[in-house]
């Protein structure tokens, strides 16, 4: 059993954590990212992400019809990063060029590594903020986390809209009724949230 000293210097290092949570928060989305963007262009498509390039190549041709199984979200940002890539690469020299799977993978590397803070606020609305940080941790070097967030699927987005969307709707549940505005502005913003969900993902039965 720990001696009262022993209980009070880690309080005291667990207060220095809390008390940095924001910096905290970066180093690890910056350690997420570093994790998942690693070798990302190192890996061949898929076959559901190939499906992904097909869609980003008709959206280059004004063509948005490529949305009858999943909506446009993550397939707008993946046309926008690989749009982005080619115009480096038109200058770049060639040992910096980025290649059509790492930049087809790269929206969801980062709302993946960016996870971290949803999930750190929506943890501190039922525990403290030590136990948020753990959570943000294990989320940041997760193995099964890195792994999905590396593949080009709608399930980094849905996550991160999920959790952001129920931390806006636990914190207007949470605000005063005293507090109209306060309280709807939360209300507005989970519905956006939810809005963006369904936008990476049909899953209408979450509500």
């Amino acid at each position: 059993m720990p001696l009262p000293r022993e209980r009070a210097r880690g309080r005291g290092a667990a207060d220095v954590w809390e008390r940095h949570a924001v910096l905290v928060l970066v180093v690890l989305a910056a350690v997420g990212f570093s994790l998942r963007a690693g070798g990302l262009g190192q890996v061949g498509f898929a076959e559901d992400e190939i499906n992904k390039l097909d869609a980003v190549a008709s959206y280059r041709r004004g063509d948005i019809t490529a949305n009858a199984e999943h909506p446009m979200l993550m397939k707008s940002l993946m046309f926008v990063s690989v749009e982005a890539a080619r115009a480096w690469n038109a200058v770049a020299p060639a040992a910096s060029r980025v290649s059509d799977e790492a930049a087809l993978r790269l929206p969801n590397v980062l709302f993946g590594a960016l996870t971290v803070v949803p999930l750190y606020l929506l943890a501190a609305c039922f525990f403290e903020r030590r136990t948020a940080l753990l959570a943000a941790a294990f989320w940041a070097v997760g193995v099964n986390a890195i792994t999905y967030n590396r593949i080009a699927k709608e399930d980094t987005l849905l996550v991160f809209f999920v959790l952001l969307a129920t931390y806006f709707y636990v914190r207007a549940k949470k605000t005063s009724g005293f507090e109209a505005a306060r309280k709807r502005r939360f209300y507005i913003l989970s519905g956006a949230s939810f809005g963006l969900m369904l936008a990476s993902k049909y899953f209408p039965h979450y509500f």
